[in-house]
C-alpha cells in the first residue's frame, strides 16, 4: 500500500535472492478461484512476489484452483499499484490428464534446457497450486514435478 510501513519481522527478500517461494494460500488472482468464483489470494503476497520474482512460487490452501500458470511480471517500478497491474500476462499449463495419470504427476520442465519453454528469471515465474486435496478431502489431485533451475552461490 502507498505510505505503509511494513511491520513483518522476516520481510520475502528482493530479486534476485529467491529462487522458490512456498506459502501456504495463493496470491491473489493466481489459482485462488474458489467455486462460488471468488478471488480469495493475499494482494500483499502477490506484490512481495512480483517483488522478490522467485523461479517458482509453490502454494496451496484453495483446493479447487489446483493448476499452474507461467506468470510475467509487469516490468514498471512501482509496486504501489493497483493488484490487477502486477501480472502483465498469465500463461495457463495445460495438463495431459492421460500423460499425469500414467506417470501419477503432473510433470513441468521450466529449466534452461526446456524443449518447450524455458523460464526467463526475473521476468517470469511458475506459480503452482498443488493442492492435492479436492473440495471433499479427498486426494484425488495430483501433485506437481518441476524441473527448475536454482541459483548457485559461491560456495556451491
Amino acid at each position: 500500500m502507498p505510505g505503509a510501513t511494513s511491520i513483518v519481522e522476516n520481510p520475502v527478500p528482493d530479486f534476485p535472492q529467491v529462487d522458490v517461494m512456498m506459502t501456504h494460500g495463493p496470491p491473489l488472482g493466481r489459482l485462488d478461484k474458489t467455486f462460488r468464483d471468488k478471488e480469495v489470494g493475499c494482494e500483499h503476497l502477490l506484490r512481495a512476489a512480483r517483488r522478490c520474482k522467485p523461479r517458482l512460487h509453490c502454494f496451496g490452501h484453495i483446493h479447487e484452483g489446483w493448476g499452474a500458470q507461467r506468470v510475467s511480471w509487469n516490468p514498471s517500478e512501482s509496486l504501489d499499484q493497483d493488484w490487477r497491474r502486477h501480472v502483465a500476462r498469465a500463461e495457463p499449463i495445460a495438463v495431459d490428464h492421460s500423460k499425469m495419470v500414467e506417470e501419477s504427476a503432473m510433470h513441468v520442465d521450466i529449466s534452461s534446457s526446456s524443449a518447450v519453454k524455458p523460464l526467463r528469471f526475473g521476468k517470469e515465474t511458475l506459480m503452482v497450486n498443488a493442492s492435492i486435496m479436492n473440495l471433499m478431502y479427498q486426494p484425488k489431485q495430483s501433485p506437481w514435478v518441476v524441473d527448475v533451475d536454482l541459483c548457485l552461490t559461491d560456495n556451491d
